[in-house]
């Protein structure tokens, strides 16, 4: 441990990391998957390259401002200085493993957070000192909570001015709803200008004010004090485990216990005790230890990293992650209500061995994986990240991908160094490696199924497991792109295939009009990424366009059916529209209905639109098509999907919330040597014929978000202004902080009142509950496009100090006053 290891005066660190195939070795109970998750600019990647060097991954410090970083490996990255990609990394740290998945903290890669959580037992939350509880911490220790996830939290940059330890304590409390305990407390020295400077850390468990040599450029130089010759210092450690041992007695009775077998000396209780209780506590997810330190500083980092190996989970002490498997009769079962295929499941039974981890179907030789993440490395091109589950993954093995039934060798198996692979023999389970290869046959959220070296049939239950789902949220931002030249045209394609793999919330479609392929992505930034790889990464010679918001279009009433004949084939169908979820509307519950979510589209093949002679025909046999009915079916209606695709009569943009009736269809199934493609030809003709000819009857969808604007009561008038008329918002209520929740804020502060806070001159008032009573949120639902570099107008308004969230609600009808404004948008574009 970190602590025993240097308590014993001044002394240079150096951990050498065990050999890598030693390292592959450590059993599970010593591995650690962690996830390192913050707000942007918090100091993720700059703690993460300390851990690299103290671990001994590295012999040197990297830096974000100097492009050299580790995990931000990506040319993007290290331009901007911010992590576009979540990077997987194997570090040693005393006798433990701890894999690191260093995440992105803009919003635009949100989906970035999302896959990298699924696969974390525990998380490290970063803090900027200064800036306290940002809007991206909050949405991302939201999605760390609703997965169970116990959470570490680390104030970082403590050095700067501004800082405030407290002030972030109590911010925490509050806003995060969480019970914490002070594992270590800033440490400032005066200097010769009277102005507090960062030196080091009171360590509260060990009783020991740590303090880092500010002249040795590795942090590795610690002076460990003892308290006793430190008065003041020593207050606030007896202060601070009083608080400790307070909270954590609610919970544990051997604390308590210790506390009274030691005359109720709070600085007594031994060492051991306190871990455990904590270590407990935090993965019951009934507290979070809080850490701080300055990253850049070299400061504090050393502390957090015992942290993650004392008190957050191994892969044996996680909640079993989410198992289930579809049967394959069921699946057959297309045309009928959509829900039926997708809600009945079989239950998996699965158990935690306390020594081997995860057991699934009771067979502890079942290899069960999980694909989380797939990109293309400059020599090794592509690789697939993956956390084992279950079993344990060789070399050499294949293994069954649940999505496809497709059997896949995997040669070889790698441990990633940032973009550096690493080769090993085997990955065991509650781990993450890689496989390289197999384009595309793996995409992200694939589970992977394996009997290891014996070749074994898999069961029915088996074949179609499924580990942990991934949503992909909606694309909201478009844009164009075409090839320089013809000959160009190919090469961007491959591109353009090999960036959908890596991220699969970057999707692609092409209009057929303009010659133009459309990418769509989360924002902004997202799209400006992506050009930036084509063009400086891939050296693709193409044309981009600006980005735009993505519109859609549908139909704004129902008008009588329309049929499409071609020879003795036809089809006659009708179209209308629903607002909301697809699968939440009343279309979707009729017979017949197929729900198509990526377009929020609905097509309903009505029993009765199938005429009696193709019925009779497989009664009587007298059924001469190659086809089956289903398979006639399924073709029409990707004539259909293809004719939604084409697009309205207004910009020609996909039609979405749509639904499309067929009321009948034939197709002469009594005469042998027919061509279905004509079926697909005639479904997407009906389509663009009835749009045709109820031209008039369709409209222009636009993405809405419901947005939340955190500002003081004095901007509240000016904010309100701009959103309800440069915006177009509609405001749909205005709340105090302190009333979200009134139990839990009630309950919050409280306990930010009841835990003891070191003095920290950022924190105006012990009963201010942070000022947050003239602190409002803004609820408005406001049109994407309007949100376009809407934070430099908040941040005008604010002096700096406002910020905002968006969350997707959905496509709405465009409002006959914005109809202009997105006319000359998509007339510019096109």
């Amino acid at each position: 441990m970190f602590a025993k290891r240097i308590f014993q005066g001044t002394r240079s660190f150096h951990t050498v990391p065990p050999l890598l195939s030693k390292l592959n070795d450590v059993g599970i109970s010593k591995t650690r998957n962690i996830g390192i998750i913050a707000h942007i600019d918090a100091g993720k990647t700059t703690t993460t390259e300390r851990m690299l060097f103290y671990s001994g991954k590295t012999n040197r410090i990297g830096n974000v401002d100097e492009g050299d970083t580790v995990t931000d490996y990506l040319a993007s990255e290290r331009q901007r200085g911010i992590t576009i990609q979540l990077a997987a990394i194997t570090i040693p740290w005393n006798s433990h493993k701890i894999n690191i998945i260093d995440t992105p903290g803009h919003a635009d890669f949100t989906f970035e957070v999302t896959r990298s959580l699924r696969v974390l037992d525990g998380a490290v939350t970063i803090l900027d000192g200064v800036a306290g509880v940002e809007a991206q911490t909050e949405k991302v220790w939201k999605q760390a909570q609703s997965l169970n996830i116990p959470k570490i939290a680390y104030v970082n940059k403590m050095d700067r001015p501004g800082a405030g330890f407290s002030r972030t304590v109590k911010e925490i409390i509050q806003k995060l709803q969480t019970r914490v305990v002070l594992c270590t407390i800033p440490h400032f020295e005066m200097s010769t200008d009277n102005d507090p400077v960062f030196k080091g850390v009171v360590d509260i468990i060990h009783k020991k004010l740590l303090k880092w040599d500010t002249e040795d450029p590795t942090g590795k130089d610690i002076s460990v004090i003892d308290i006793e010759t430190l008065p003041e210092i020593e207050e606030m450690v007896r202060s601070s485990r009083e608080s400790m041992i307070e909270t954590l007695g609610e919970v544990d009775e051997s604390i308590i216990d210790s506390f009274l077998e030691h005359d109720e000396d709070y600085m007594r209780i031994p060492i051991p005790i306190l871990n455990e209780a904590i270590r407990k506590a935090t993965i019951s997810n009934y507290l979070t230890p809080m850490y701080c330190g300055s990253s850049f500083k070299n400061i504090g980092v050393q502390p957090l990293m015992d942290a993650v190996v004392n008190y957050l989970p191994s892969p044996l002490q996680i909640t079993k992650p989410e198992i289930h498997s579809t049967s394959s009769k069921l699946l057959k079962v297309k045309h009928q209500k959509a829900k039926k295929s997708i809600t009945q499941v079989m239950d998996v039974p699965a158990t935690m061995d306390v020594t081997r981890g995860l057991i699934i179907n009771d067979k502890p030789n079942l290899t069960v994986a999980l694909a989380f993440k797939v990109m293309t490395h400059a020599t090794k091109g592509v690789m697939t990240f993956f956390r084992v589950y279950s079993g344990k993954l060789n070399s050499n093995t294949t293994v069954t991908n649940t999505r496809t039934g497709k059997k896949l060798l995997v040669k070889k198996l790698l441990l990633m160094h940032g973009d550096e692979p690493e080769e090993v023999k085997y990955i065991g389970a509650g781990n993450i490696g890689v496989i390289t290869g197999h384009e595309d046959d793996i995409i992200t959220g694939d589970t992977l199924v394996s009997h290891g070296p014996v070749s074994k049939s898999f069961t029915e239950l088996e074949s179609n497991l499924k580990l942990l789902p991934i949503e992909i949220p909606p694309p909201l931002f478009n844009s164009g792109i075409e090839p320089l030249t013809a000959g160009d045209e190919k090469y961007m394609n491959e591109c353009i295939k090999g960036l959908i793999r890596e991220d699969p919330s970057l999707k692609v479609s092409v209009d057929e009009d303009l010659g133009q392929t459309i990418l769509s992505g989360m924002g902004e930034l997202h799209l400006d990424i992506i050009k930036e790889r084509l063009v400086n990464d891939m050296k693709a010679k193409v044309r981009l366009r600006d980005v735009v918001v993505s519109y859609k279009e549908s139909p704004t009433k129902a008008s009588k059916p329309l049929k499409t004949e071609e020879g003795n084939i036809s089809i006659e169908l009708t179209m209308d529209s629903f607002e909301g979820m697809a699968s939440e509307s009343l279309y979707a519950e009729e017979d017949g209905a197929i729900v198509f979510e990526q377009e929020n589209n609905i097509v309903i093949l009505e029993p009765a639109a199938t005429p009696k002679h193709m019925t009779d025909s497989i009664k009587e046999r007298r059924w001469k098509c190659e086809q089956s009915l289903q398979d006639l079916q399924e073709t029409l209606i990707q004539g259909l999907l293809t004719g939604l695709q084409i697009g309205g009569p207004t910009f020609g943009l996909s039609l979405h919330s749509t639904v499309v009736r067929i009321t009948s269809w034939d197709y002469p199934v009594e005469e042998p040597g027919q061509n279905s493609s004509a079926l697909l030809g005639v479904g997407r003709r009906g389509v663009l014929e009835y749009i045709e000819e109820n031209k008039s009857s369709f409209g222009i969808l636009e993405p809405y978000m419901e947005t939340k604007v955190y500002v003081s009561s004095d901007t509240l008038g000016e904010v309100s202004h701009d959103l309800t008329h440069r915006c177009q918002a509609i405001i749909t209520s205005i709340e105090d902080e302190t009333t979200q929740n009134l139990d839990a804020l009630a309950w919050a502060n409280d306990e930010s009142e009841r835990v003891f806070l070191p003095p920290d001159y950022t924190l105006k008032s012990r009963n201010s509950s942070l000022d947050l009573r003239n602190k409002k949120i803004i609820v408005a639902e406001t049109p994407l496009r309007e949100m376009i570099g809407y934070l430099s107008r908040l941040r005008s308004i604010t002096q700096g100090r406002g910020t905002f969230d968006m969350t997707y609600i959905g496509m709405r009808r465009a409002i006959s006053s914005r109809l202009d404004a997105i006319s000359t948008e998509m007339n510019i574009v096109n």
